[in-house]
Protein backbone atom coordinates (compact mmCIF):
# COMPACT_ATOMS: atom_id res chain seq x y z
CA UNK A 1 0.00 0.00 0.00
CA UNK A 2 2.54 2.48 0.93
CA UNK A 3 4.82 1.91 -2.23
CA UNK A 4 1.56 2.71 -4.39
CA UNK A 5 1.00 6.12 -2.63
CA UNK A 6 4.33 7.19 -2.98
CA UNK A 7 4.08 6.26 -6.89
CA UNK A 8 1.27 7.83 -7.30
CA UNK A 9 2.59 11.02 -5.70
CA UNK A 10 5.17 10.62 -7.87
CA UNK A 11 3.26 10.77 -10.79
CA UNK A 12 0.88 13.79 -9.66
CA UNK A 13 4.23 15.53 -8.39
CA UNK A 14 5.74 14.77 -12.70
CA UNK A 15 2.49 15.82 -14.17
CA UNK A 16 2.70 19.55 -12.35
CA UNK A 17 6.22 19.97 -13.25
CA UNK A 18 5.76 18.71 -17.36
CA UNK A 19 2.83 21.17 -16.82
CA UNK A 20 4.96 24.40 -16.65
CA UNK A 21 5.83 26.79 -19.36
CA UNK A 22 9.51 26.52 -19.25
CA UNK A 23 9.69 30.54 -20.95
CA UNK A 24 7.86 31.68 -18.22
CA UNK A 25 8.82 29.88 -14.91
CA UNK A 26 12.72 29.55 -15.90
CA UNK A 27 15.33 32.05 -16.76
CA UNK A 28 17.44 31.07 -19.81
CA UNK A 29 20.91 30.67 -18.68
CA UNK A 30 23.57 33.54 -19.27
CA UNK A 31 25.94 30.70 -20.47
CA UNK A 32 28.16 30.72 -23.68
CA UNK A 33 29.96 27.77 -24.67
CA UNK A 34 32.26 26.47 -28.09
CA UNK A 35 30.38 24.43 -30.93
CA UNK A 36 32.89 21.69 -29.84
CA UNK A 37 35.87 20.84 -27.16
CA UNK A 38 38.57 19.88 -29.81
CA UNK A 39 39.00 20.77 -33.15
CA UNK A 40 41.53 19.80 -35.91
CA UNK A 41 42.79 22.11 -38.47
CA UNK A 42 45.73 22.22 -40.81
CA UNK A 43 48.09 24.24 -42.95
CA UNK A 44 50.09 23.46 -45.47
CA UNK A 45 54.24 24.01 -45.49
CA UNK A 46 54.90 27.56 -46.14
CA UNK A 47 50.95 28.72 -46.68
CA UNK A 48 48.26 29.81 -44.57
CA UNK A 49 44.64 28.30 -43.55
CA UNK A 50 42.10 30.37 -41.86
CA UNK A 51 39.53 28.04 -40.16
CA UNK A 52 36.22 29.68 -38.75
CA UNK A 53 34.65 28.38 -34.84
CA UNK A 54 31.08 29.30 -33.84
CA UNK A 55 29.97 30.35 -30.40
CA UNK A 56 26.73 29.46 -28.79
CA UNK A 57 25.05 31.19 -26.03
CA UNK A 58 22.08 29.61 -24.10
CA UNK A 59 20.05 32.94 -23.85
CA UNK A 60 18.60 36.13 -26.51
CA UNK A 61 19.18 39.47 -25.70
CA UNK A 62 18.26 43.01 -27.43
CA UNK A 63 22.15 44.11 -27.83
CA UNK A 64 25.17 43.58 -29.49
CA UNK A 65 27.36 41.03 -27.11
CA UNK A 66 31.03 40.99 -27.03
CA UNK A 67 32.65 37.96 -25.32
CA UNK A 68 36.52 37.78 -25.00
CA UNK A 69 38.56 34.55 -26.00
CA UNK A 70 41.73 33.70 -24.45
CA UNK A 71 44.36 31.81 -25.11
CA UNK A 72 45.70 29.42 -22.52
CA UNK A 73 49.08 28.81 -21.08
CA UNK A 74 48.70 25.27 -22.39
CA UNK A 75 49.07 26.09 -25.77
CA UNK A 76 52.10 25.01 -27.46
CA UNK A 77 51.66 26.64 -30.83
CA UNK A 78 54.11 29.35 -31.83
CA UNK A 79 52.61 32.57 -31.70
CA UNK A 80 53.95 33.43 -34.81
CA UNK A 81 51.88 30.91 -36.57
CA UNK A 82 48.48 32.00 -35.09
CA UNK A 83 46.54 34.64 -34.74
CA UNK A 84 42.87 34.73 -32.95
CA UNK A 85 40.20 38.18 -32.04
CA UNK A 86 40.21 39.05 -28.68
CA UNK A 87 36.81 38.91 -28.92
CA UNK A 88 33.96 37.47 -30.51
CA UNK A 89 30.81 39.70 -31.52
CA UNK A 90 26.99 37.73 -30.73
CA UNK A 91 24.77 39.62 -32.20
CA UNK A 92 21.54 40.99 -30.80
CA UNK A 93 18.39 38.69 -30.87
CA UNK A 94 20.86 35.70 -31.33
CA UNK A 95 22.35 32.99 -29.97
CA UNK A 96 26.02 32.60 -32.00
CA UNK A 97 28.61 34.30 -33.55
CA UNK A 98 31.77 33.59 -35.23
CA UNK A 99 35.05 33.82 -35.32
CA UNK A 100 38.60 33.56 -37.50
CA UNK A 101 41.84 31.25 -36.32
CA UNK A 102 44.19 32.29 -39.09
CA UNK A 103 46.89 29.91 -39.15
CA UNK A 104 50.16 30.31 -41.35
CA UNK A 105 53.64 28.29 -41.50
CA UNK A 106 55.88 30.95 -39.56
CA UNK A 107 58.16 29.17 -37.42
CA UNK A 108 55.22 26.63 -36.73
CA UNK A 109 57.03 22.96 -35.35
CA UNK A 110 56.66 20.01 -37.93
CA UNK A 111 55.04 18.66 -35.50
CA UNK A 112 52.19 20.67 -35.47
CA UNK A 113 50.82 21.71 -31.91
CA UNK A 114 47.89 22.81 -30.41
CA UNK A 115 45.91 25.78 -30.03
CA UNK A 116 43.59 26.43 -26.11
CA UNK A 117 41.17 28.57 -26.06
CA UNK A 118 38.61 29.78 -23.24
CA UNK A 119 36.04 32.29 -23.60
CA UNK A 120 36.16 34.84 -21.09
CA UNK A 121 33.19 35.82 -18.56
CA UNK A 122 31.37 39.31 -17.89
CA UNK A 123 28.52 40.57 -16.81
CA UNK A 124 26.62 39.75 -19.53
CA UNK A 125 28.26 36.11 -20.24
CA UNK A 126 28.51 34.68 -16.40
CA UNK A 127 29.15 31.24 -17.23
CA UNK A 128 31.09 29.64 -20.04
CA UNK A 129 31.70 26.01 -21.34
CA UNK A 130 34.93 24.08 -21.51
CA UNK A 131 38.60 25.15 -23.17
CA UNK A 132 38.05 24.55 -27.16
CA UNK A 133 41.66 22.79 -27.84
CA UNK A 134 42.59 23.28 -31.59
CA UNK A 135 45.13 20.47 -32.66
CA UNK A 136 47.24 21.99 -35.70
CA UNK A 137 49.17 19.66 -37.72
CA UNK A 138 51.75 20.89 -40.65
CA UNK A 139 50.60 19.24 -44.11
CA UNK A 140 53.87 18.98 -46.63
CA UNK A 141 53.59 17.82 -49.94
CA UNK A 142 56.43 15.08 -50.27
CA UNK A 143 56.76 12.86 -52.96
CA UNK A 144 58.92 9.45 -52.04
CA UNK A 145 60.44 8.19 -54.93
CA UNK A 146 64.06 9.64 -55.77
CA UNK A 147 67.69 9.78 -54.62
CA UNK A 148 68.26 9.53 -50.80
CA UNK A 149 71.91 9.24 -49.10
CA UNK A 150 71.72 6.91 -46.58
CA UNK A 151 73.04 6.91 -43.09
CA UNK A 152 73.21 3.09 -42.52
CA UNK A 153 73.90 2.05 -39.08
CA UNK A 154 74.39 -1.97 -40.79
CA UNK A 155 77.20 -0.60 -43.18
CA UNK A 156 78.65 2.28 -40.50
CA UNK A 157 78.67 4.10 -43.70
CA UNK A 158 76.43 6.95 -46.00
CA UNK A 159 76.25 6.60 -49.54
CA UNK A 160 73.22 7.31 -51.91
CA UNK A 161 70.67 5.02 -52.85
CA UNK A 162 67.95 4.92 -55.08
CA UNK A 163 63.69 4.31 -53.86
CA UNK A 164 61.08 3.52 -56.55
CA UNK A 165 57.70 3.40 -56.86
CA UNK A 166 56.23 -0.04 -56.05
CA UNK A 167 53.52 -2.18 -56.98
CA UNK A 168 50.94 -0.72 -55.33
CA UNK A 169 49.45 2.33 -53.63
CA UNK A 170 51.83 3.84 -50.83
CA UNK A 171 54.64 0.82 -51.66
CA UNK A 172 58.14 1.36 -52.22
CA UNK A 173 61.10 -0.02 -52.80
CA UNK A 174 64.55 0.66 -51.69
CA UNK A 175 67.06 -0.48 -55.27
CA UNK A 176 70.35 -2.62 -53.88
CA UNK A 177 70.83 -1.72 -50.35
CA UNK A 178 72.66 -4.79 -48.67
CA UNK A 179 73.77 -5.86 -51.51
CA UNK A 180 73.55 -5.74 -55.66
CA UNK A 181 69.84 -7.44 -57.05
CA UNK A 182 68.49 -7.84 -53.76
CA UNK A 183 65.50 -4.66 -52.88
CA UNK A 184 63.51 -3.79 -49.81
CA UNK A 185 60.04 -3.03 -50.08
CA UNK A 186 58.03 -1.05 -47.35
CA UNK A 187 54.69 0.48 -47.07
CA UNK A 188 53.77 3.93 -45.61
CA UNK A 189 50.86 4.22 -44.19
CA UNK A 190 47.82 6.83 -43.51
CA UNK A 191 50.09 8.04 -40.57
CA UNK A 192 53.68 8.26 -41.69
CA UNK A 193 54.56 5.19 -40.04
CA UNK A 194 56.25 2.51 -42.31
CA UNK A 195 55.54 -1.01 -42.43
CA UNK A 196 58.20 -3.58 -43.89
CA UNK A 197 56.89 -7.09 -44.63
CA UNK A 198 59.44 -10.00 -43.75
CA UNK A 199 61.58 -10.35 -46.02
CA UNK A 200 65.25 -11.67 -47.75
CA UNK A 201 68.13 -8.96 -47.26
CA UNK A 202 71.33 -10.20 -47.45
CA UNK A 203 73.58 -13.46 -47.56
CA UNK A 204 76.50 -14.29 -44.99
CA UNK A 205 79.18 -17.54 -45.66
CA UNK A 206 78.74 -18.11 -42.03
CA UNK A 207 74.50 -17.66 -40.95
CA UNK A 208 73.28 -18.30 -44.25
CA UNK A 209 70.03 -16.07 -45.30
CA UNK A 210 69.24 -13.37 -43.35
CA UNK A 211 66.18 -11.45 -43.70
CA UNK A 212 64.67 -8.05 -42.15
CA UNK A 213 61.57 -7.08 -40.79
CA UNK A 214 60.40 -3.60 -40.27
CA UNK A 215 59.91 -2.49 -36.45
CA UNK A 216 58.77 0.08 -34.51
CA UNK A 217 60.48 3.32 -35.26
CA UNK A 218 60.10 2.93 -39.28
CA UNK A 219 58.77 6.42 -40.70
CA UNK A 220 58.40 8.73 -43.16
CA UNK A 221 59.17 12.64 -42.57
CA UNK A 222 57.26 14.45 -45.25
CA UNK A 223 58.49 17.99 -44.03
CA UNK A 224 61.96 17.22 -43.68
CA UNK A 225 62.24 14.65 -46.43
CA UNK A 226 63.54 11.60 -44.54
CA UNK A 227 62.66 7.84 -43.98
CA UNK A 228 63.66 5.92 -41.24
CA UNK A 229 63.89 2.18 -41.73
CA UNK A 230 63.98 0.41 -38.03
CA UNK A 231 64.99 -3.53 -39.37
CA UNK A 232 65.49 -6.47 -37.36
CA UNK A 233 67.81 -9.02 -38.97
CA UNK A 234 67.35 -12.66 -38.46
CA UNK A 235 69.15 -15.57 -39.63
CA UNK A 236 67.95 -19.58 -38.67
CA UNK A 237 70.42 -18.71 -35.67
CA UNK A 238 68.63 -16.22 -34.03
CA UNK A 239 68.24 -12.51 -34.34
CA UNK A 240 71.13 -9.36 -34.85
CA UNK A 241 68.60 -7.15 -33.78
CA UNK A 242 67.17 -3.62 -34.99
CA UNK A 243 69.52 -2.05 -37.13
CA UNK A 244 68.64 1.60 -38.74
CA UNK A 245 68.86 3.48 -42.05
CA UNK A 246 67.73 6.72 -41.92
CA UNK A 247 67.51 7.86 -45.64
CA UNK A 248 67.67 11.85 -46.91
CA UNK A 249 66.55 12.84 -49.66
CA UNK A 250 68.60 14.80 -52.01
Amino acid sequence: MNKFIYTMIAAVGLSLFTSCDFEEDLDQPNYATFEATTMDFSVVQNDQASYDVTVYTADLTGNDRSIAINVESSSTLNAESYTVPASVNIPANTNEGTFTVNLVDDNLSNTGGKLVLKLGTSEQTEFVGDALTINVSKLCPFEVAGTYTDASEFFEAEFDVEIEAGASANQYVVKNLFADGTDITFTVNADNSITVPTQNAWVSGQYGQAQVTGSAGSKLEPCTGKITLALNHTVSAGSFGVITEVFTKN
